[in-house]
């Protein structure tokens, strides 16, 4: 994966779209709020929604259903003890081995898979997420904008930028360059934000009953953490790890009367994932794994199964079936594997059997959509998944991407070139989506009322993006 390409391409994208579009409008100021002026709220979600896209365009996000559910799952639990009505938040797994987090203004907050292989157990995730929610709950990046003496923009968006390209380094030397780190009072800044949302985090992680001990556990392992695991901690550098820090935390763990390192299995099926996502040396993982247990037949059939061995995956989950101990991550990869192996109706029989155990579970609805619509089979009931699934997986382009191939399967142009559009969109590529669209009305395919809805949706991709060049005189395309 690329690490630091993509810091300059995203940068200007945001420069020029960010800060023409977003930051050329005002807004009245919220009373109470500080940092309204410098950063209002609805001016954030625009921040975090670009900048969202452009990391799915350059496939940083992964986007499988078990671990966003997963981890959406986690970030939710932690963040209703706020009782936040302001914004939403988006949690969501980077595809890097640098150990980092990051919050985004608008509530999107991003996990590096690095730095979930180095957690232990769920707390110590929780501790990190909790210090994320905290940073955008106390609005720390309104508050470096409005402290800035540059109050450069793109500088900023640069920055945030820079922790998605991995390269912590580049972003730290562009807070320094940028909103002027070097001066005592940003350097106090910094260090005030970090224990603020320390203390805040803290409060989270009580409320949501895990082991505020874990978190100090897992900062304090980061800091003394040597050789290759040292140079992958981008986290240090963008969250500096004073003094003070550590000992805080662990004086305030020392009340806490009843806690949880992990509530529920997931942590650990999702960590096999991710884990296994990043393994190059198969066999060699293959012949280390000496246990019989769930987790290790679990990691054992991922393993076969990125190896296209289907007969040994199914192999391994057959044994967790026989021996009664299946749960929703075996029956699923189990059904992904019977389906590579063109085994269908039974790999739609297992999940149809999910389906009833779980029957509010959207992942398991995804896998099933998927199986359906790439074997192009009962097209009645995959258009009710499809309108189930739909307020899941807006945000998730291989949602959008198969639904469009669906529609087009039915030969229903109109819906076909919607999810398209907005497979494009999401991707950071608004002349693709307004190209779609535009195919689409030239076809005789398309009615009136059709033709007039994708041509409001084109007028509304050309008004979200880079403006395009306007006449001096005469009706303007955006107001």
């Amino acid at each position: 994966m690329k690490k630091y390409s993509t810091i300059i391409l995203v940068s200007m994208f945001l420069s020029v779209s960010l800060s023409s579009e977003i930051f050329s409008q005002t807004d009245a100021p919220i009373l109470g709020d500080p940092y309204s002026e410098s950063l209002p709220l609805k001016k954030e979600d625009a921040i975090g929604l670009a900048l969202y896209r452009n990391l799915q365009s350059y496939n940083y996000i992964d986007n499988n259903p078990l671990i966003s559910s997963y981890i959406n799952y986690l970030g939710n639990k932690l963040s209703r003890n706020l009782l936040d009505q302001d914004r939403q938040y988006n949690f969501f797994v980077v595809k890097s081995n640098q150990i980092n987090a990051f919050a985004v203004p608008g509530g999107y907050i991003g996990l590096n898979s690095g730095l979930i292989k180095l957690t232990k157990n769920e707390a110590q995730l929780a501790g990190v997420v909790s210090h994320e929610i905290a940073h955008i709950k106390l609005r720390h990046s309104a508050e470096m904008i409005a402290s800035s003496r540059s109050n450069s923009i793109p500088m900023w968006v640069g920055i945030i930028s820079g922790l998605f390209a991995g390269n912590a380094q580049a972003s730290m030397a562009a807070i320094k360059a940028g909103i002027g780190l070097s001066s005592q009072m940003n350097i106090n800044l910094v260090r005030s934000n970090e224990i603020d949302a320390d203390n805040y985090a803290i409060e989270i992680m009580q409320r949501s009953n895990y082991d505020i001990l874990e978190m100090s556990n897992f900062f304090d392992s980061m800091e003394n953490s040597t050789g290759e695991i040292q140079r992958e901690i981008s986290y240090l550098y963008t969250h500096p790890m004073y003094e003070n820090r550590i000992a805080n935390i662990q004086n305030k763990a020392g009340n806490q009367k009843s806690s949880q390192k992990n509530s529920t299995d997931d942590y650990f099926f999702v960590k096999n994932i991710i884990e296994v996502n990043n393994i190059k040396d198969i066999n060699r993982e293959i012949s280390s794994l000496r246990s019989n247990d769930l987790l290790t037949l679990h990691r054992l059939a991922l393993l076969y199964f990125k190896k296209s061995d289907y007969k040994n995956a199914i192999k391994h989950l057959k044994n967790i079936e026989d021996n009664k101990k299946a749960n929703l991550y075996t029956s699923i990869l189990h059904a992904k594997v019977l389906s590579s192996d063109n085994k269908i109706d039974e790999a739609i029989a297992i999940l149809n059997n999910l389906k009833k155990i779980y029957p509010l579970n959207k992942t398991v609805s995804f896998t099933l959509l998927e199986i359906l619509i790439e074997n192009n089979i009962k097209p009645d009931y995959t258009e009710n998944l499809i309108q189930s699934l739909g307020n899941q997986y807006m945000l998730n382009p291989d949602y959008l991407r198969l639904v469009s191939k669906f529609y087009t399967h039915k030969n229903n142009k109109y819906l076909s070139s919607i999810y398209l559009s907005d497979f494009y969109a999401l991707m950071s590529d608004p002349n693709m989506a307004i190209e779609v669209l535009n195919n689409s009305m030239q076809s005789s395919k398309i009615n009136t009322i059709q033709r007039e809805i994708l041509s409001k949706k084109k007028l509304d991709i050309i008004c979200s993006n880079p403006r395009p060049l306007e006449p001096i005189f005469g009706e303007k395309t955006c107001n």
